[in-house]
């Protein structure tokens, strides 16, 4: 059964990430083909994304809860910025569903839910400063030794 309160974004999640199902079983939704409109199409997607996000302000969601949300959709989005291969993996990614997921989770009152949340902001810390961290230090070696 669909909480009430958050009806609107099951629909939205539904549409943009699983509507349609394709022989085999492969569910997809609105996103990936949006995404294939090169610029404004994961403008939009980011869009629909932010409704999700807004709505779970308005239930009271944890902060890391909504930093988990945010996270995925940055996911969906720095994908998103590579042509077609973008559209193929915000396809497979469905950031709305997941965002949709712990919407859901945290409105039953799940309280293993907030621990994964911060191991999933957690690792993605890390992996961002080893992404910056780690070009600066290959480039600093480097003028060492010229």
């Amino acid at each position: 059964m669909i909480d009430p309160r958050i009806a609107d974004v099951e629909a939205v999640a539904r549409w943009m990430d699983y509507a349609f199902e394709l022989p085999g079983g492969f569910r997809y939704g609105l996103a990936g083909i949006i995404g294939l409109i090169p610029g404004i199409g994961d403008i939009l997607d980011a869009l629909f994304s932010a409704y999700i996000i807004v709505r779970a302000v308005q239930v009271g969601v944890p902060r890391i809860a909504i930093a988990r949300m945010i996270l995925n959709v940055g996911i969906e989005a720095a994908a998103g910025a590579f042509p077609f291969l973008g559209a193929i993996f915000d396809t497979v990614f469905k950031a709305n569903r997941r965002n949709y997921r712990l919407l859901r989770a945290h409105v039953s009152g799940d309280r293993r839910q907030r621990t994964r949340d911060w191991v999933f902001v957690l690792i993605a810390a890390i992996v961002v400063a080893a992404s910056v961290a780690l070009p600066v230090i290959v480039i600093v070696e480097i003028v060492k030794h010229i």
